[in-house]
Parts: structure tokens; sequence; C-alpha cells
């Protein structure tokens, strides 16, 4: 979709991308839903209620998404295959030898 330079809207395209994500699209109908309930004048007793429960569950569906994204990308990690633990034990212990040189 974004492969040529000189297709790119630049305000467009950055704007596009933002609304594919579902914690925006979460926070939108917040919004709309927000808006909404203050301009019900019928609701104007439970106002403030509604839009805490409003608030705090659209937290915690945006804390879910969060999560869910955190629980694929440590499959994916887990997935790789492991590193040559030689090879990072040397990489520990020259940095140390360097930081011990510095110090004198």
């Amino acid at each position: 979709m974004f492969q040529d330079k000189t297709e790119r809207r630049p305000l467009l395209d950055p704007m596009l991308l933002a609304l594919k994500s579902r914690r925006v699209v979460v926070a939108l109908a917040t919004l709309a839903g927000g808006l909404l309930v203050l301009a019900v004048p019928e609701l104007r007793a439970v106002q403030d209620e509604i839009l805490t429960l409003l608030i705090a569950l659209a937290l915690a569906v945006i804390g879910g998404y969060s999560l869910e994204d955190a629980a694929r990308a440590g499959r994916e990690r887990a997935a790789l295959p492991p590193e040559d633990m030689r090879e990072l034990i040397k990489d520990a212990v020259a940095g140390l030898v360097d930081e011990m040189g510095r110090k004198r």
C-alpha cells in the first residue's frame, strides 16, 4: 500500500494507519460514548458514574489488547532458535574486562 514514496500522502496515510489500531478505535468509541452521555440531559444524575464506567471499560480493553500483543511477541520470540550461549558469555566477559580497564 505504501511502497512508492511518490504516492504517499503525508497527513492522510499516518492517520489511516492509526485508525487500523484496535486501541485507537476503542479510544474513539469511548470518546463518542462520553460525548453522547454529556449531550443527553436526562443522564445528568448519573453522568459521572457512566463516564467513569466508560473510561474504566476502555482502559481494561486497551490493557487486554496490550497483554495479548505482549503474549504474541513472547511466543514469537520463544519460537526463534536460541542464541549461542558461548558468544553471549564471551561478550559479557569482554565488556566487563573493558569496563574494569577503563576504571584504572
